[in-house]
Order: structure tokens, then C-alpha cells, then sequence
């Protein structure tokens, strides 16, 4: 039963429940109206969002959001938690109390398991060094008990048996896993061993501050070895619920009445080192709609700080639109091209100031961002109209979207009502079905075939599509093309790109599936090799473009640091790009 309201309390804010009986408006970090109990014309009623909480300062009444219920519907728990639990999507599952307790041993493992890391990181003298040299200091690496899993078959399994946990409990915590077999009874009789091994540790926590799993670099690199791995789901832990670092930033948010959200550990602590206490982190995972109904019990106002490349522009425009969908308002940190957060703060904490300080609002982001792309004054337009608009018709306040509807047409020299008409397509269409009438007047440069999807990017776009042509090729025999398109899109996209997408479940998926459909349309006209090599050229030019708008970045931040050096060699690095745009 106590998961069940746990569930219920992460999906639905105590603001929304209440919101239904009482006009609220915001008092600081406090909600506030007039008292549902009583008749009054002052308000006396407030809610915490943050603590889940209310209290009627005129009739004494307080609780959380079942005693509300409880209390307006003149229902009882078991009453209050079936509605709730209805408006949550949540089935009520009474739990077992052999459950509860196995949950309790699961929570006991995983914080044993922390102490074994910070310990064994304490005497290993290189993987201190590394976490060192990647600007953290030991204090920090203290606070957050920053620890090193030996890189050993079953170190933290022995470690917690002779602990007393029995093995099922430690691999029910994800700290420990069978060899992955088909054959389930062949998997019970293999032994178990350590799921993280030769890793730098994160320990996550739940908001109240117990450990729920944990996020493993790989130290030292090895080949065949993810990066990062994160705990898998368990009892209690459920990543796309979880945000590094909330539990510590959660006074920050307040404090501040913004959260940063970084991409990874390693930026969310160097955040922290530089006093921005408000900072959490994705930790590997996409971010979710309950990841902002999460901030929103905090705060409104959201700063995106991912990685200054294509990728991290992208993470930040997928993050964005779930985040305005969900009522925050959202801006973008420019972060120099090539550097993440940890990056830019080790070299000059001032940039990252700065960067923060000077985040655009997501619509003005792209604006610029497309701006400083080097298209041309139509394609520019039309490119507005695919990528910003989404970002317009996602935002919920009609008074801001109206700001920003102004804000575009100011910017495209065109009627309002014409920006309103592309916003109202767009609100007519889903992301699976066919682009609007204005993005079909281009050069097939968003191919038919792929599907369009607000958000990504004409080079994210192609890049997905011909990578599955490559693979459709290959799967059809192809031979010559396929080998042909390889080279080709392996120089143009890198090696580690192309591979990243194929590795990509997700990625992949849809990768294929446009790849076949694009064949399927064109194979039989007799003009397929004409027609991938007319794509793969918008590829390399969107790729230039890519350059060229980095470059244009690297300048800026070049001239504000007084850089003059650095700013005469950008100079005439934009001019050639220009002149092969």
C-alpha cells in the first residue's frame, strides 16, 4: 500500500488536487487561497508544493493530499486513495508485508554498498587522481560520496554477504546479476557477480536521502565498455522518475525559483562546487514528463545546461518541449561548442556565470541558433516555422504564447495571423504524421519518407534517414551502394556517430523502419543511387552548416574574452564556410 501512495504522490502535485477545489495563486513558495472550510475574504488557506502539504490557518486543518480529499469529499483513506489513485493512472496493489520488508533489506544493501565504494575509492590512488583532474575537490567528492567499484568479478557481492545480506537481496538491488542466458533454469544455477565493475560510483538517492541505486563511469576506459551504466529498475528505483541530485537541490530551487538541469554527474558536481546549489542531473536517462512535474513542485522556471554540440542541442529541444507541455517555462544555456558544464567551469567558472546568467527563453534559443546557421532569408523562415513553431504551440500560458507568436512573426517580417495559422496546423498533427503544407514547399531536404518530428533538427533528420538507407541497403543485397553510402556517410558523419545511431535502440528502430520505407518508394524508379547522393549532399552541407554555426559561437566567446588572437583565425574560418554555403 505504501508504494501505491508513493506513486500517487509522484505523479500528481498536491497544487493540482487542490487546484480542483480552490482558486490558488502563488505566495512565494506557497500556494494560496480562500479557505474551502471556511467563509472568509482574506485567504488563510496555503500549500506547499514542495512538502506536499496544506494548512487552514482559519479552521486548523492541514495534511497532504489524501487528508484533503478525505476532507472535501467526506470520504476515508482507503476512499481518497482509489480517486487518487484514479487520476494518477496508479493501481492499487496492497503490499505484502514480506514485501515491505524486502524493500527495507534492498534500501539496507544499497547503502552498505555505498560505504564499500567511498572506502575503496579512498585507497585507490589513481581513481582519485582521475576524479581530481576532472576538477573535484574532496570535499565535494565527501558530500556526495563520490566512490570506486573494484574492477573485480564479485568484491561488492563478497563484501555484502559477509555483510549479512543474502544474495537474493543483493541482486534484487541490481548491485549484482546472473550471465545472461535464454535458458532460465541454466541462468538460477549460474553464479551471480558484481553488475558495476572498474567504475567511479554515484550513489542516487530518493528526495528524502536514502540510496536507491547508482550511476558507474567506467575507470579505467575499456574497450567494449559503456561509459556509463546506471542500476537497472528495481523495488525501488525507477530512473525515469529519479533526478540526480534533487534531494540536495531542492532548497536551491527554492532559494533561487530556478532548477539547472545538467546531462551527468560530473556537471552536476562541478555546478555545485561553483555555488549553484539548484543544479540536478538526467544521469543518462531522457528526460520525462514526471521528471518536470518533479521541478514544477519547486519551481516554474527551468534552465537548460546540456553539452554545446549538435547532440546537446538536441537533448535540450526533445527536454524543452516535454517541459513547456508541462507548464514550466524553459530556457537554454549556450554552452561553448565541444565543452560540457564540468568542462566550461574547470576552465573558467566566469563562462558558465555568464552562460546562466544570459539563458535565453527555448523560442528565442532557436531563433538564434538557426540564425547563426547560414541559410538563406526563405530557408531561414521556413526552418522557424518547423522548429520553433512546435516550441510556441507547446506552451500552455496563452499570454506568453501570444508574446511569442508576436515575437516571430516580428522576426519573419509576416502577419501574426500567418504564424497562427502554421501553430494551429501543427496543433492539428502528430509528430508521426505528414509535415505541414509550408515545410512540403521546400527542396526535399526532409524526405517523404521520414517522418516528421518537431524538434529535430534538418541534419538529425537526414543523418537518421540515410543510416538507415545504409542498413536497408545492406539487408537488400545492395552490395555496391551499401559500400558506397558507408564511406561515404562514415567521412561525412565520423565513424562514432554513425555507430552511436546503429548501437541506439530507439534511434535504430526508427532509423530502419524510414530506411525500408525510402527503398520501398524508390528502388524501382531506377534512380536510387541519384537520389542518395542528392541526400547525402544535404547531409554535408547541413554538416557545414553545423561548422559554421559553432564557429560563429566559438567568435563570440572569443570577443568577450578579449581573444583577438583566436577571434582573426575564427574570422577566416566563418568566411570559408560561408563561401561553400
Amino acid at each position: 500500500m505504501s508504494d501505491t501512495v508513493e506513486q500517487i504522490k509522484d505523479r500528481l502535485s498536491i497544487v493540482d488536487v487542490v487546484g480542483q477545489y480552490v482558486k490558488l495563486t502563488k505566495a512565494g513558495k506557497y500556494h494560496k487561497g480562500l479557505s474551502p472550510f471556511n467563509k472568509e475574504k482574506t485567504p488563510s488557506f496555503y500549500v506547499s508544493p514542495d512538502r506536499g502539504l496544506y494548512h487552514c490557518f482559519s479552521s486548523g486543518k492541514g495534511g497532504d493530499m489524501f487528508t484533503f480529499v478525505e476532507e472535501m469529499e467526506g470520504v476515508d483513506f482507503r476512499g481518497a486513495l482509489k480517486m487518487l489513485a484514479d487520476k494518477a493512472g496508479v493501481e492499487i496493489v496492497a503490499e505484502p508485508k514480506g514485501q515491505k520488508d524486502r524493500r527495507e533489506k534492498i534500501y539496507a544493501a544499497l547503502s552498505d554498498a555505498r560505504e564499500f565504494f567511498v572506502t575503496t575509492f579512498k585507497k585507490d590512488s589513481e581513481a582519485k587522481k582521475y576524479v581530481t583532474e576532472r576538477g573535484l575537490t574532496d570535499e565535494t567528492v565527501d558530500l556526495w560520496s563520490v566512490g570506486y567499484a573494484p574492477l573485480d568479478w564479485r568484491a561488492t557481492l563478497e563484501y555484502l554477504t559477509e555483510k549479512g545480506h543474502d544474495e537474493t537481496i543483493v541482486e534484487s538491488s541490481g548491485l549484482a546479476k546472473r550471465p545472461d542466458s535464454e535458458d532460465q533454469d541454466s541462468v538460477q544455477n549460474k553464479k551471480l557477480y558484481d553488475r558495476f565493475r572498474g567504475r567511479i560510483m554515484f550513489p542516487i538517492r530518493d528526495i528524502s536521502g536514502r540510496v536507491i541505486g547508482f550511476s558507474g563511469r567506467a575507470f579505467p576506459d575499456q574497450e567494449n565498455q559503456a561509459k556509463y551504466i546506471n542500476s537497472p529498475e528495481t523495488a525501488v528505483f525507477e530512473k525515469s522518475r529519479v533526478l540526480y541530485g534533487l534531494d540536495y537541490a531542492k532548497s536551491g530551487i527554492r532559494k533561487y525559483d530556478f532548477a539547472i538541469l545538467v546531462e551527468g554527474q560530473f556537471d552536476l558536481l562541478a555546478a555545485y562546487q561553483a555555488n549553484y546549489s539548484n543544479t540536478v542531473a538526467l544521469s543518462g536517462t531522457a528526460f520525462t514528463e514526471t521528471h518536470a512535474q518533479l521541478i514544477r513542485r519547486y519551481t516554474e522556471n527551468l534552465v537548460l545546461a546540456f553539452d554545446g554540440d549538435r547532440a546537446g542541442v538536441a537533448a535540450s529541444g526533445r527536454s524543452a518541449a516535454i517541459a513547456l507541455q508541462a507548464g514550466l517555462n524553459v530556457k537554454v544555456a549556450a554552452l561553448p561548442p565541444g565543452e560540457d558544464p564540468a568542462d566550461v567551469i574547470r576552465r573558467d567558472v566566469s563562462l558558465w556565470k555568464s552562460a546562466i546568467k544570459e539563458a535565453l527563453h527555448v523560442v528565442d534559443f532557436y531563433i538564434a541558433h538557426l540564425k547563426n546557421s547560414g541559410y538563406d532569408e526563405r530557408t531561414f523562415k521556413l526552418e522557424v516555422s518547423r522548429v520553433v513553431l512546435p516550441y510556441i504551440a507547446a506552451i500552455t500560458n496563452s499570454i506568453d504564447q501570444a508574446h511569442f507568436v508576436s515575437r516571430v512573426a516580428d522576426e519573419l517580417k509576416v502577419p501574426e495571423s500567418a504564424v497562427l495559422d502554421e501553430i494551429d496546423k501543427l496543433k492539428k498533427t502528430t509528430s508521426t504524421q505528414a509535415p505541414s503544407k509550408t515545410v512540403q514547399k521546400e527542396k526535399d531536404v526532409v524526405p517523404e519518407s521520414s517522418h516528421y518530428e518537431p524538434f529535430l533538427s534538418r541534419g538529425d533528420t537526414l543523418e537518421r534517414l540515410l543510416v538507415g538507407v545504409m542498413q536497408s541497403l545492406h539487408d537488400e543485397d545492395h552490395t555496391a551502394l551499401y559500400e558506397k553510402v558507408n564511406k561515404r556517410l562514415n567521412a561525412i558523419l565520423g565513424e562514432e556517430r554513425v555507430q552511436s545511431i546503429l548501437q541506439s535502440p530507439d534511434e535504430s528502430r526508427v532509423s530502419v523502419i524510414e530506411g525500408d520505407l525510402f527503398l520501398e518508394k524508390h528502388d524501382s524508379e531506377g534512380n536510387l543511387g541519384a537520389l542518395i547522393d542528392e541526400l547525402l549532399g544535404d547531409l554535408e552541407k547541413e554538416m557545414t552548416r553545423t561548422t559554421y554555426r559553432e564557429t560563429v559561437l566559438l567568435l563570440k566567446h572569443a570577443e568577450k574574452e578579449g581573444n583577438t588572437e583566436e577571434a582573426e583565425v575564427l574570422l577566416k574560418k566563418i568566411s570559408q564556410l560561408a563561401r561553400e554555403l
